[in-house]
Protein backbone atom coordinates (compact mmCIF):
# COMPACT_ATOMS: atom_id res chain seq x y z
CA UNK A 1 0.00 0.00 0.00
CA UNK A 2 1.48 3.34 -1.04
CA UNK A 3 2.03 6.15 1.47
CA UNK A 4 -1.00 8.19 0.31
CA UNK A 5 -3.37 5.24 0.71
CA UNK A 6 -1.81 4.45 4.08
CA UNK A 7 -2.35 8.01 5.28
CA UNK A 8 -5.94 8.04 4.01
CA UNK A 9 -6.68 4.80 5.84
CA UNK A 10 -5.11 6.11 9.05
CA UNK A 11 -7.34 9.18 8.82
CA UNK A 12 -10.41 6.99 8.42
CA UNK A 13 -9.31 4.93 11.43
CA UNK A 14 -8.95 8.09 13.52
CA UNK A 15 -12.44 9.26 12.63
CA UNK A 16 -13.94 6.07 14.01
CA UNK A 17 -11.76 5.56 17.06
CA UNK A 18 -11.63 9.23 18.06
CA UNK A 19 -15.40 9.58 17.93
CA UNK A 20 -16.39 10.33 21.56
CA UNK A 21 -17.70 7.41 23.59
CA UNK A 22 -18.98 7.31 27.15
CA UNK A 23 -19.65 4.56 29.69
CA UNK A 24 -20.43 3.92 33.37
CA UNK A 25 -22.09 7.19 34.44
CA UNK A 26 -22.39 8.10 38.13
CA UNK A 27 -23.75 11.21 39.80
CA UNK A 28 -22.14 13.41 42.46
CA UNK A 29 -23.87 13.84 45.82
CA UNK A 30 -25.21 17.28 44.91
CA UNK A 31 -26.84 15.92 41.77
CA UNK A 32 -25.21 18.52 39.54
CA UNK A 33 -22.18 16.65 38.17
CA UNK A 34 -22.08 13.40 36.21
CA UNK A 35 -18.91 11.34 36.06
CA UNK A 36 -18.28 8.86 33.26
CA UNK A 37 -15.50 6.87 31.61
CA UNK A 38 -14.27 7.67 28.12
CA UNK A 39 -11.21 7.04 25.96
CA UNK A 40 -11.64 10.33 24.10
CA UNK A 41 -8.06 11.23 25.13
CA UNK A 42 -6.69 7.91 23.81
CA UNK A 43 -6.93 5.90 27.04
CA UNK A 44 -9.92 5.20 29.34
CA UNK A 45 -10.03 8.06 31.85
CA UNK A 46 -12.65 9.66 34.06
CA UNK A 47 -14.54 12.69 32.76
CA UNK A 48 -17.28 14.89 34.13
CA UNK A 49 -20.14 16.88 32.68
CA UNK A 50 -22.84 19.10 34.12
CA UNK A 51 -26.02 17.11 34.54
CA UNK A 52 -27.89 19.72 32.54
CA UNK A 53 -25.46 19.20 29.65
CA UNK A 54 -22.53 21.06 28.21
CA UNK A 55 -18.96 20.24 27.34
CA UNK A 56 -17.23 17.30 29.07
CA UNK A 57 -14.21 18.07 31.24
CA UNK A 58 -11.35 15.83 32.30
CA UNK A 59 -11.73 14.63 35.89
CA UNK A 60 -9.08 11.96 36.51
CA UNK A 61 -6.47 10.81 34.01
CA UNK A 62 -2.77 10.22 33.80
CA UNK A 63 -0.62 7.58 32.14
CA UNK A 64 -2.83 4.63 33.10
CA UNK A 65 -6.43 3.64 32.52
CA UNK A 66 -9.25 4.37 34.94
CA UNK A 67 -11.67 1.49 35.52
CA UNK A 68 -14.27 3.11 37.73
CA UNK A 69 -15.48 6.25 39.54
CA UNK A 70 -17.72 5.94 42.61
CA UNK A 71 -18.78 9.31 44.05
CA UNK A 72 -19.48 9.70 47.76
CA UNK A 73 -23.28 9.90 48.16
CA UNK A 74 -23.01 11.89 51.38
CA UNK A 75 -20.52 14.57 50.41
CA UNK A 76 -17.65 15.55 48.13
CA UNK A 77 -15.07 13.18 46.72
CA UNK A 78 -15.02 9.95 44.75
CA UNK A 79 -13.19 6.63 44.85
CA UNK A 80 -11.30 5.97 41.61
CA UNK A 81 -9.91 2.60 40.46
CA UNK A 82 -6.71 2.54 38.36
CA UNK A 83 -4.43 -0.26 37.15
CA UNK A 84 -0.95 -0.36 35.61
CA UNK A 85 -0.28 -1.38 32.03
CA UNK A 86 -3.57 -3.25 31.75
CA UNK A 87 -2.66 -5.73 34.51
CA UNK A 88 -6.11 -5.40 36.21
CA UNK A 89 -4.43 -5.10 39.63
CA UNK A 90 -6.69 -2.18 40.49
CA UNK A 91 -5.66 0.24 43.19
CA UNK A 92 -8.16 2.61 44.83
CA UNK A 93 -7.64 6.30 45.55
CA UNK A 94 -9.85 9.02 46.99
CA UNK A 95 -10.06 12.04 44.68
CA UNK A 96 -11.54 15.43 45.53
CA UNK A 97 -13.99 17.29 43.32
CA UNK A 98 -11.13 18.62 41.22
CA UNK A 99 -9.77 15.13 40.52
CA UNK A 100 -6.75 15.54 42.83
CA UNK A 101 -5.66 12.52 44.89
CA UNK A 102 -6.50 13.08 48.55
CA UNK A 103 -5.59 9.63 49.80
CA UNK A 104 -4.32 6.32 48.46
CA UNK A 105 -6.72 3.78 49.91
CA UNK A 106 -4.74 0.74 48.70
CA UNK A 107 -1.08 0.36 47.82
CA UNK A 108 -0.40 -3.29 47.02
CA UNK A 109 0.24 -3.47 43.25
CA UNK A 110 0.50 -7.27 43.23
CA UNK A 111 -3.11 -7.57 44.40
CA UNK A 112 -6.54 -6.66 42.99
CA UNK A 113 -8.92 -4.26 44.70
CA UNK A 114 -12.43 -4.30 43.29
CA UNK A 115 -14.48 -1.17 44.06
CA UNK A 116 -17.78 -1.87 45.76
CA UNK A 117 -20.09 0.71 47.34
CA UNK A 118 -20.32 3.72 49.64
CA UNK A 119 -22.71 4.00 52.56
CA UNK A 120 -24.63 7.18 53.34
CA UNK A 121 -22.38 7.59 56.41
CA UNK A 122 -19.20 7.86 54.34
CA UNK A 123 -17.88 4.30 54.64
CA UNK A 124 -16.57 2.53 51.55
CA UNK A 125 -16.59 -1.24 51.08
CA UNK A 126 -14.55 -3.13 48.49
CA UNK A 127 -13.11 -6.60 47.91
CA UNK A 128 -9.50 -7.66 47.51
CA UNK A 129 -7.37 -10.80 47.20
CA UNK A 130 -4.67 -9.47 49.52
CA UNK A 131 -5.03 -12.38 51.97
CA UNK A 132 -4.89 -15.07 49.29
CA UNK A 133 -4.62 -14.41 45.55
CA UNK A 134 -7.29 -17.05 44.88
CA UNK A 135 -10.07 -15.39 46.87
CA UNK A 136 -11.68 -11.99 47.48
CA UNK A 137 -12.46 -10.74 50.99
CA UNK A 138 -14.50 -7.69 52.00
CA UNK A 139 -12.74 -4.57 53.34
CA UNK A 140 -14.02 -1.38 54.94
CA UNK A 141 -12.47 2.07 54.97
CA UNK A 142 -13.67 5.58 55.81
CA UNK A 143 -11.89 7.46 53.00
CA UNK A 144 -12.13 10.92 54.56
CA UNK A 145 -10.76 9.74 57.93
CA UNK A 146 -7.15 8.72 58.59
CA UNK A 147 -8.20 5.39 60.08
CA UNK A 148 -6.94 2.10 58.64
CA UNK A 149 -8.45 -0.17 56.04
CA UNK A 150 -9.96 -3.19 57.82
CA UNK A 151 -10.92 -6.61 56.56
CA UNK A 152 -14.49 -7.29 57.72
CA UNK A 153 -15.24 -10.57 55.99
CA UNK A 154 -12.99 -13.43 54.91
CA UNK A 155 -13.95 -16.59 53.06
CA UNK A 156 -12.24 -18.85 50.54
CA UNK A 157 -14.54 -17.61 47.79
CA UNK A 158 -14.91 -14.97 45.07
CA UNK A 159 -17.03 -12.17 46.54
CA UNK A 160 -18.09 -8.75 45.27
CA UNK A 161 -19.89 -5.89 47.03
CA UNK A 162 -23.01 -4.92 45.07
CA UNK A 163 -24.63 -2.38 47.37
CA UNK A 164 -24.39 -0.86 50.86
CA UNK A 165 -27.34 0.77 52.57
CA UNK A 166 -28.71 1.33 56.07
CA UNK A 167 -25.86 -0.59 57.69
CA UNK A 168 -26.27 -3.62 55.42
CA UNK A 169 -24.15 -5.04 52.61
CA UNK A 170 -25.41 -6.86 49.55
CA UNK A 171 -22.79 -9.35 48.35
CA UNK A 172 -22.47 -11.72 45.40
CA UNK A 173 -20.49 -14.93 45.88
CA UNK A 174 -19.50 -16.58 42.61
CA UNK A 175 -19.76 -20.35 42.52
CA UNK A 176 -19.15 -20.61 38.78
CA UNK A 177 -18.99 -18.10 35.97
CA UNK A 178 -22.80 -18.19 35.75
CA UNK A 179 -23.90 -19.11 39.26
CA UNK A 180 -23.91 -16.81 42.28
CA UNK A 181 -25.20 -16.67 45.83
CA UNK A 182 -26.78 -13.37 46.80
CA UNK A 183 -25.90 -12.60 50.43
CA UNK A 184 -27.14 -9.96 52.85
CA UNK A 185 -24.67 -9.04 55.57
CA UNK A 186 -26.18 -7.21 58.54
CA UNK A 187 -23.54 -6.65 61.20
CA UNK A 188 -21.92 -10.03 61.71
CA UNK A 189 -24.91 -12.08 60.52
CA UNK A 190 -25.54 -13.21 56.95
CA UNK A 191 -28.61 -14.35 55.08
CA UNK A 192 -28.76 -16.08 51.71
CA UNK A 193 -31.40 -14.01 49.92
CA UNK A 194 -31.89 -16.30 46.95
CA UNK A 195 -31.45 -19.90 48.16
CA UNK A 196 -31.23 -22.30 45.24
CA UNK A 197 -30.14 -25.67 43.99
CA UNK A 198 -28.48 -25.74 40.64
CA UNK A 199 -27.57 -22.50 38.91
CA UNK A 200 -28.83 -18.95 39.34
CA UNK A 201 -27.26 -16.11 37.36
CA UNK A 202 -27.54 -12.69 39.01
CA UNK A 203 -27.16 -9.94 36.42
CA UNK A 204 -27.74 -7.04 38.83
CA UNK A 205 -29.04 -6.44 42.37
CA UNK A 206 -29.53 -3.62 44.86
CA UNK A 207 -31.00 -2.73 48.26
CA UNK A 208 -33.84 -0.25 48.62
CA UNK A 209 -36.80 0.39 50.88
CA UNK A 210 -36.19 -2.56 53.19
CA UNK A 211 -35.98 -5.10 50.37
CA UNK A 212 -33.52 -6.35 47.80
CA UNK A 213 -34.26 -6.35 44.09
CA UNK A 214 -32.48 -8.71 41.72
CA UNK A 215 -32.27 -9.36 38.00
CA UNK A 216 -31.87 -13.15 38.19
CA UNK A 217 -33.08 -16.40 36.64
CA UNK A 218 -34.07 -18.88 39.38
CA UNK A 219 -35.81 -21.80 37.64
CA UNK A 220 -36.14 -19.67 34.51
CA UNK A 221 -34.58 -19.58 31.05
CA UNK A 222 -34.08 -15.81 31.23
CA UNK A 223 -33.55 -13.36 34.08
CA UNK A 224 -36.57 -11.49 35.50
CA UNK A 225 -37.13 -8.90 38.24
CA UNK A 226 -37.50 -10.34 41.73
CA UNK A 227 -38.12 -8.74 45.12
CA UNK A 228 -36.37 -10.44 48.04
CA UNK A 229 -37.28 -10.09 51.72
CA UNK A 230 -34.21 -9.28 53.81
CA UNK A 231 -35.11 -12.07 56.21
CA UNK A 232 -34.89 -14.62 53.39
CA UNK A 233 -37.62 -16.78 51.95
CA UNK A 234 -39.07 -17.26 48.49
CA UNK A 235 -38.47 -14.53 45.91
CA UNK A 236 -41.43 -12.56 44.58
CA UNK A 237 -41.59 -12.27 40.81
CA UNK A 238 -42.38 -8.66 39.86
CA UNK A 239 -41.80 -8.48 36.11
CA UNK A 240 -40.66 -10.83 33.36
CA UNK A 241 -39.56 -10.28 29.78
CA UNK A 242 -38.80 -12.34 26.68
CA UNK A 243 -35.06 -11.74 27.21
CA UNK A 244 -32.73 -11.34 30.18
CA UNK A 245 -33.26 -8.42 32.53
CA UNK A 246 -29.72 -7.04 32.68
CA UNK A 247 -29.68 -3.75 34.63
CA UNK A 248 -31.79 -2.24 37.40
CA UNK A 249 -31.66 1.07 39.26
CA UNK A 250 -33.89 2.46 42.01
CA UNK A 251 -34.74 5.91 43.25
CA UNK A 252 -33.90 6.84 46.84
CA UNK A 253 -37.24 5.68 48.27
CA UNK A 254 -37.41 2.46 46.31
CA UNK A 255 -40.82 3.39 44.91
CA UNK A 256 -39.68 3.45 41.29
CA UNK A 257 -37.20 1.29 39.36
CA UNK A 258 -35.63 1.65 35.95
CA UNK A 259 -35.03 -1.58 34.03
CA UNK A 260 -33.04 -2.53 30.92
CA UNK A 261 -33.60 -5.90 29.31
CA UNK A 262 -32.25 -7.78 26.31
CA UNK A 263 -34.56 -8.20 23.34
CA UNK A 264 -32.72 -10.34 20.75
CA UNK A 265 -29.60 -8.23 21.21
CA UNK A 266 -31.18 -4.80 21.43
CA UNK A 267 -31.84 -3.19 24.81
CA UNK A 268 -35.32 -2.18 25.90
CA UNK A 269 -35.87 0.33 28.68
CA UNK A 270 -38.81 0.55 31.09
CA UNK A 271 -39.85 2.30 34.29
CA UNK A 272 -41.51 0.21 37.00
CA UNK A 273 -43.73 1.85 39.61
CA UNK A 274 -43.65 -0.46 42.62
CA UNK A 275 -46.64 1.19 44.27
CA UNK A 276 -48.90 0.40 41.32
CA UNK A 277 -47.00 -2.60 39.87
CA UNK A 278 -47.08 -0.58 36.67
CA UNK A 279 -44.54 -1.00 33.86
CA UNK A 280 -44.02 1.91 31.45
CA UNK A 281 -41.90 1.29 28.31
CA UNK A 282 -39.41 4.01 27.40
CA UNK A 283 -38.72 4.62 23.72
CA UNK A 284 -34.98 4.91 23.08
CA UNK A 285 -33.87 7.55 20.57
CA UNK A 286 -32.24 4.91 18.37
CA UNK A 287 -31.82 1.14 18.60
CA UNK A 288 -28.83 0.16 20.70
CA UNK A 289 -27.47 -1.37 23.88
CA UNK A 290 -27.78 0.06 27.40
CA UNK A 291 -24.53 -0.49 29.31
CA UNK A 292 -25.60 0.33 32.89
CA UNK A 293 -28.19 2.24 34.92
CA UNK A 294 -27.86 4.71 37.80
CA UNK A 295 -30.33 6.96 39.62
CA UNK A 296 -29.81 10.67 40.25
CA UNK A 297 -29.64 11.42 44.00
CA UNK A 298 -33.02 13.17 43.99
CA UNK A 299 -34.64 10.28 42.13
CA UNK A 300 -35.98 12.48 39.36
CA UNK A 301 -33.93 10.85 36.61
CA UNK A 302 -32.12 7.66 35.68
CA UNK A 303 -28.93 7.89 33.66
CA UNK A 304 -27.49 5.34 31.24
CA UNK A 305 -25.00 4.99 28.39
CA UNK A 306 -26.57 4.00 25.07
CA UNK A 307 -24.41 2.47 22.34
CA UNK A 308 -25.69 1.92 18.82
CA UNK A 309 -24.30 1.08 15.40
CA UNK A 310 -25.87 4.22 13.92
CA UNK A 311 -25.58 6.34 17.06
CA UNK A 312 -22.14 6.02 18.64
CA UNK A 313 -22.21 6.07 22.44
CA UNK A 314 -23.38 8.79 24.80
CA UNK A 315 -25.01 9.36 28.18
CA UNK A 316 -28.79 9.77 28.28
CA UNK A 317 -31.23 10.54 31.08
CA UNK A 318 -34.84 9.40 31.41
CA UNK A 319 -37.15 11.52 33.53
CA UNK A 320 -38.74 9.25 36.14
CA UNK A 321 -42.22 10.75 36.28
CA UNK A 322 -43.05 11.16 32.60
CA UNK A 323 -40.49 8.84 30.88
CA UNK A 324 -39.08 11.64 28.71
CA UNK A 325 -35.50 11.30 27.42
CA UNK A 326 -32.70 13.75 26.96
CA UNK A 327 -29.08 13.46 25.81
CA UNK A 328 -26.51 14.96 28.16
CA UNK A 329 -24.04 15.97 25.49
CA UNK A 330 -23.87 16.11 21.73
CA UNK A 331 -20.47 15.26 20.22
CA UNK A 332 -18.81 18.24 18.60
CA UNK A 333 -18.02 16.11 15.52
CA UNK A 334 -20.45 14.42 13.16
CA UNK A 335 -20.98 10.68 13.34
CA UNK A 336 -18.29 9.39 10.96
CA UNK A 337 -20.27 6.88 8.92
CA UNK A 338 -23.54 5.86 7.36
CA UNK A 339 -26.43 5.55 9.81
CA UNK A 340 -27.29 1.97 8.91
CA UNK A 341 -28.30 -0.90 11.17
CA UNK A 342 -27.17 -4.50 10.92
CA UNK A 343 -29.56 -7.27 9.96
CA UNK A 344 -29.97 -10.70 11.53
CA UNK A 345 -29.84 -14.05 9.78
CA UNK A 346 -29.91 -17.57 11.19
CA UNK A 347 -28.23 -20.79 10.17
CA UNK A 348 -29.67 -24.18 11.08
CA UNK A 349 -26.83 -26.22 12.61
CA UNK A 350 -26.45 -29.90 11.77
CA UNK A 351 -28.08 -30.84 15.09
CA UNK A 352 -31.05 -28.56 14.40
CA UNK A 353 -30.01 -25.62 16.58
CA UNK A 354 -30.66 -22.14 15.20
CA UNK A 355 -27.47 -20.05 15.25
CA UNK A 356 -28.01 -16.28 14.76
CA UNK A 357 -25.57 -13.76 13.27
CA UNK A 358 -25.51 -10.02 12.67
CA UNK A 359 -24.58 -8.91 9.17
CA UNK A 360 -23.20 -5.48 8.22
CA UNK A 361 -23.08 -4.58 4.52
CA UNK A 362 -20.55 -2.10 3.08
CA UNK A 363 -21.84 0.75 0.96
CA UNK A 364 -20.23 -0.54 -2.23
CA UNK A 365 -19.24 -3.98 -3.52
CA UNK A 366 -17.72 -6.13 -0.80
CA UNK A 367 -13.94 -6.60 -0.91
CA UNK A 368 -14.33 -9.70 1.25
CA UNK A 369 -16.13 -10.89 4.37
CA UNK A 370 -14.69 -10.75 7.89
CA UNK A 371 -16.25 -12.85 10.63
CA UNK A 372 -15.84 -11.15 14.04
CA UNK A 373 -16.10 -13.71 16.85
CA UNK A 374 -16.96 -12.53 20.36
CA UNK A 375 -15.21 -13.67 23.53
CA UNK A 376 -16.48 -14.83 26.87
CA UNK A 377 -17.38 -17.49 25.81
CA UNK A 378 -20.63 -16.37 27.44
CA UNK A 379 -20.70 -12.96 25.76
CA UNK A 380 -22.98 -11.86 22.95
CA UNK A 381 -22.47 -10.02 19.69
CA UNK A 382 -24.90 -7.11 19.87
CA UNK A 383 -25.73 -4.10 17.67
CA UNK A 384 -23.66 -1.66 19.71
CA UNK A 385 -21.19 0.94 18.49
CA UNK A 386 -18.07 -1.12 17.76
CA UNK A 387 -15.40 1.11 16.19
CA UNK A 388 -13.36 -1.81 14.86
CA UNK A 389 -16.41 -3.22 13.09
CA UNK A 390 -17.28 0.20 11.69
CA UNK A 391 -13.70 0.82 10.56
CA UNK A 392 -13.42 -2.50 8.69
CA UNK A 393 -16.88 -1.99 7.21
CA UNK A 394 -15.75 1.41 5.95
CA UNK A 395 -12.75 -0.27 4.32
CA UNK A 396 -15.18 -2.17 2.11
CA UNK A 397 -15.48 -5.45 4.01
CA UNK A 398 -18.73 -7.15 4.87
CA UNK A 399 -18.84 -7.93 8.60
CA UNK A 400 -20.57 -10.96 10.12
CA UNK A 401 -20.84 -11.30 13.90
CA UNK A 402 -22.14 -14.75 14.92
CA UNK A 403 -23.60 -15.86 18.24
CA UNK A 404 -22.63 -19.51 18.34
CA UNK A 405 -23.93 -21.82 21.06
CA UNK A 406 -22.62 -20.74 24.45
CA UNK A 407 -23.55 -17.09 23.88
CA UNK A 408 -25.67 -15.14 26.33
CA UNK A 409 -28.95 -13.58 25.28
CA UNK A 410 -30.80 -16.71 24.12
CA UNK A 411 -31.63 -18.35 27.44
CA UNK A 412 -30.05 -20.61 30.03
CA UNK A 413 -30.12 -23.74 27.84
CA UNK A 414 -28.37 -22.08 24.90
CA UNK A 415 -25.51 -20.68 27.00
CA UNK A 416 -24.63 -24.16 28.33
CA UNK A 417 -24.56 -25.94 24.99
CA UNK A 418 -20.76 -25.55 24.71
CA UNK A 419 -19.82 -26.55 28.26
CA UNK A 420 -16.94 -28.92 28.92
CA UNK A 421 -16.77 -31.74 26.42
CA UNK A 422 -19.24 -29.99 24.10
CA UNK A 423 -16.68 -27.25 23.47
CA UNK A 424 -16.07 -28.11 19.84
CA UNK A 425 -19.78 -27.91 19.02
CA UNK A 426 -19.41 -24.12 19.12
CA UNK A 427 -16.50 -24.31 16.66
CA UNK A 428 -18.70 -26.44 14.41
CA UNK A 429 -21.36 -23.69 14.57
CA UNK A 430 -18.79 -21.23 13.27
CA UNK A 431 -17.84 -23.59 10.45
CA UNK A 432 -21.45 -24.24 9.47
CA UNK A 433 -22.25 -20.52 9.47
CA UNK A 434 -19.32 -19.82 7.13
CA UNK A 435 -20.19 -22.73 4.83
CA UNK A 436 -23.79 -21.51 4.67
CA UNK A 437 -22.46 -18.10 3.62
CA UNK A 438 -20.27 -19.66 0.93
CA UNK A 439 -23.09 -21.89 -0.33
CA UNK A 440 -25.58 -19.05 -0.65
CA UNK A 441 -27.82 -20.57 2.02
CA UNK A 442 -28.34 -17.27 3.86
CA UNK A 443 -29.85 -13.91 2.90
CA UNK A 444 -26.26 -12.57 2.79
CA UNK A 445 -25.03 -12.83 -0.78
CA UNK A 446 -21.30 -13.18 -1.24
CA UNK A 447 -19.61 -12.27 -4.49
CA UNK A 448 -18.22 -14.93 -6.79
CA UNK A 449 -15.10 -16.45 -5.19
CA UNK A 450 -15.34 -13.96 -2.32
CA UNK A 451 -12.79 -14.66 0.37
CA UNK A 452 -13.55 -14.85 4.07
CA UNK A 453 -11.36 -13.93 7.05
CA UNK A 454 -11.87 -14.34 10.79
CA UNK A 455 -11.01 -12.05 13.71
CA UNK A 456 -11.52 -12.82 17.40
CA UNK A 457 -10.32 -11.77 20.83
CA UNK A 458 -9.89 -13.71 24.09
CA UNK A 459 -12.15 -16.78 23.83
CA UNK A 460 -12.88 -15.47 20.34
CA UNK A 461 -9.13 -15.83 19.74
CA UNK A 462 -9.42 -19.50 20.70
CA UNK A 463 -12.29 -19.81 18.22
CA UNK A 464 -10.05 -18.33 15.53
CA UNK A 465 -7.19 -20.74 16.27
CA UNK A 466 -9.50 -23.70 16.70
CA UNK A 467 -11.32 -23.06 13.43
CA UNK A 468 -8.13 -22.84 11.38
CA UNK A 469 -6.81 -26.08 12.92
CA UNK A 470 -10.09 -28.05 12.87
CA UNK A 471 -11.22 -26.77 9.45
CA UNK A 472 -7.98 -25.68 7.73
CA UNK A 473 -9.67 -24.70 4.44
CA UNK A 474 -12.42 -22.61 6.03
CA UNK A 475 -10.78 -19.17 6.19
CA UNK A 476 -8.41 -17.25 3.94
CA UNK A 477 -6.91 -15.10 6.72
CA UNK A 478 -7.11 -15.06 10.52
CA UNK A 479 -6.42 -12.57 13.32
CA UNK A 480 -6.09 -13.81 16.92
CA UNK A 481 -6.10 -11.19 19.70
CA UNK A 482 -5.20 -12.45 23.22
CA UNK A 483 -6.52 -15.91 22.38
CA UNK A 484 -6.08 -19.29 24.09
CA UNK A 485 -3.84 -21.71 22.20
CA UNK A 486 -3.31 -24.37 24.89
CA UNK A 487 -5.97 -24.99 27.54
CA UNK A 488 -3.47 -26.74 29.82
CA UNK A 489 -1.04 -23.83 30.05
CA UNK A 490 -3.90 -21.34 30.05
CA UNK A 491 -5.50 -22.87 33.13
CA UNK A 492 -2.13 -23.31 34.83
CA UNK A 493 -1.11 -19.68 34.28
CA UNK A 494 -4.32 -17.64 34.29
CA UNK A 495 -4.94 -15.48 37.36
CA UNK A 496 -5.33 -17.73 40.40
CA UNK A 497 -8.67 -16.08 41.23
CA UNK A 498 -10.01 -17.10 37.81
CA UNK A 499 -8.93 -20.72 37.55
CA UNK A 500 -11.86 -22.34 39.38
CA UNK A 501 -14.61 -20.55 37.48
CA UNK A 502 -12.77 -21.15 34.19
CA UNK A 503 -12.48 -24.86 34.96
CA UNK A 504 -16.22 -24.95 35.56
CA UNK A 505 -16.66 -23.74 32.00
CA UNK A 506 -13.84 -25.46 30.09
CA UNK A 507 -13.00 -28.56 32.12
CA UNK A 508 -10.71 -29.53 34.98
CA UNK A 509 -6.95 -30.00 34.78
CA UNK A 510 -7.33 -32.89 37.18
CA UNK A 511 -10.20 -34.71 35.46
CA UNK A 512 -10.17 -33.49 31.85
CA UNK A 513 -6.49 -33.04 30.97
CA UNK A 514 -6.55 -35.42 28.01
CA UNK A 515 -9.65 -33.78 26.57
CA UNK A 516 -8.28 -30.26 27.07
CA UNK A 517 -5.08 -31.30 25.34
CA UNK A 518 -7.01 -32.79 22.42
CA UNK A 519 -8.94 -29.56 21.72
CA UNK A 520 -6.02 -27.17 22.19
CA UNK A 521 -5.10 -25.54 18.85
CA UNK A 522 -1.39 -25.71 19.70
CA UNK A 523 -1.44 -29.49 19.45
CA UNK A 524 -2.91 -29.32 15.96
CA UNK A 525 -0.80 -26.44 14.69
CA UNK A 526 0.60 -28.68 11.96
CA UNK A 527 -2.81 -28.39 10.23
CA UNK A 528 -2.71 -24.59 9.94
CA UNK A 529 -2.58 -23.31 6.36
CA UNK A 530 -4.24 -19.96 6.97
CA UNK A 531 -2.08 -16.81 7.19
CA UNK A 532 -2.27 -15.64 10.81
CA UNK A 533 -1.76 -12.35 12.67
CA UNK A 534 -1.38 -12.67 16.47
CA UNK A 535 -1.79 -9.70 18.87
CA UNK A 536 -1.16 -9.87 22.63
CA UNK A 537 -0.40 -7.70 25.65
CA UNK A 538 2.50 -8.64 27.90
CA UNK A 539 0.55 -7.89 31.10
CA UNK A 540 -2.50 -10.01 30.32
CA UNK A 541 -3.66 -11.61 33.61
CA UNK A 542 -6.43 -13.62 31.99
CA UNK A 543 -4.83 -15.19 28.93
CA UNK A 544 -1.10 -14.87 29.59
CA UNK A 545 1.32 -13.89 26.82
CA UNK A 546 2.65 -17.46 26.72
CA UNK A 547 -0.47 -18.49 24.81
CA UNK A 548 0.56 -16.27 21.91
CA UNK A 549 4.24 -17.15 22.13
CA UNK A 550 3.53 -20.87 21.86
CA UNK A 551 1.43 -20.72 18.71
CA UNK A 552 3.72 -18.20 17.00
CA UNK A 553 6.80 -20.34 17.72
CA UNK A 554 5.07 -23.48 16.44
CA UNK A 555 4.18 -21.81 13.15
CA UNK A 556 7.53 -20.13 12.67
CA UNK A 557 9.26 -23.50 13.04
CA UNK A 558 7.09 -24.90 10.26
CA UNK A 559 7.44 -21.89 7.99
CA UNK A 560 3.74 -20.99 8.09
CA UNK A 561 3.09 -17.25 7.52
CA UNK A 562 2.52 -15.62 10.90
CA UNK A 563 2.85 -12.05 12.16
CA UNK A 564 3.16 -11.23 15.86
CA UNK A 565 2.43 -7.92 17.57
CA UNK A 566 3.15 -7.77 21.32
CA UNK A 567 2.63 -4.74 23.53
CA UNK A 568 4.52 -4.14 26.76
CA UNK A 569 1.92 -1.74 28.19
CA UNK A 570 -1.26 -3.72 27.48
CA UNK A 571 -3.16 -6.48 29.24
CA UNK A 572 -6.23 -8.41 28.07
CA UNK A 573 -6.90 -6.53 24.87
CA UNK A 574 -5.80 -3.15 23.56
CA UNK A 575 -6.99 0.01 25.30
CA UNK A 576 -4.30 2.54 24.31
CA UNK A 577 -5.12 4.42 21.14
CA UNK A 578 -1.59 4.28 19.74
CA UNK A 579 -1.56 0.49 20.08
CA UNK A 580 -5.06 0.11 18.65
CA UNK A 581 -4.00 2.28 15.75
CA UNK A 582 -0.94 0.21 14.93
CA UNK A 583 -2.54 -3.21 15.44
CA UNK A 584 -5.83 -2.57 13.65
CA UNK A 585 -4.22 -0.77 10.72
CA UNK A 586 -1.91 -3.78 10.44
CA UNK A 587 -4.93 -6.05 10.57
CA UNK A 588 -6.66 -4.10 7.79
CA UNK A 589 -3.54 -4.29 5.63
CA UNK A 590 -3.29 -8.01 6.46
CA UNK A 591 -6.84 -8.60 5.23
CA UNK A 592 -6.11 -6.53 2.12
CA UNK A 593 -3.27 -8.87 1.20
CA UNK A 594 -5.20 -12.07 1.80
CA UNK A 595 -8.84 -11.24 1.10
CA UNK A 596 -9.23 -8.21 -1.14
CA UNK A 597 -8.87 -8.65 -4.86
CA UNK A 598 -6.18 -6.35 -6.14
CA UNK A 599 -4.91 -5.58 -2.58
Amino acid sequence: MNSRRTADRAARFDRWFDYPRAASPSVAHDGRTVYFLSDRAGLPHAWQIDREGGEPRSFFGGAERVAGVLPNPGGPGAVVAVDQGGDEHYQLVLADEGGRVVRELTSEPSRIHRPGAWTEAGEFFFTSNERDVRFFDVYRVVPHDPGPVRRVRAEDALVDVLDAREGRLLLARANTNLDSDLLLRDGSSETVLLPHEGEVTVFDALLRGGRAYAAANPEREVAALFALALSGGSPELLAAFDGDLEHIAADRTGERLCLAYNDRGYSRLALFDLRRSELTPVDLPEPGVVGSLVAAPDGSEFLFPLSGASLGTDIFAVEAEHATLRRLSLPSVAFPGARTLPTVFEVRASDGLSVPSWSYEPEGPSRGTIVLVHGGPESQARPNFYPLCSFLLGEGYRIVRPNVRGSLGYGRSFVHLDDGRRRMDSVRDLMETVRALRDGATPVRLGEDERIGVFGGSYGGFMVLSSITTYPELFDAAVDVVGISNFITFLERTGAWRRKVREDEYGSLERDRDFLTSISPLHRADRIRTPLLVVHGENDPRVPLYEAEQIVTALERRGVPVEFLRYANEGHGLVRRENQREAYLRAAAFFDRHLARGG
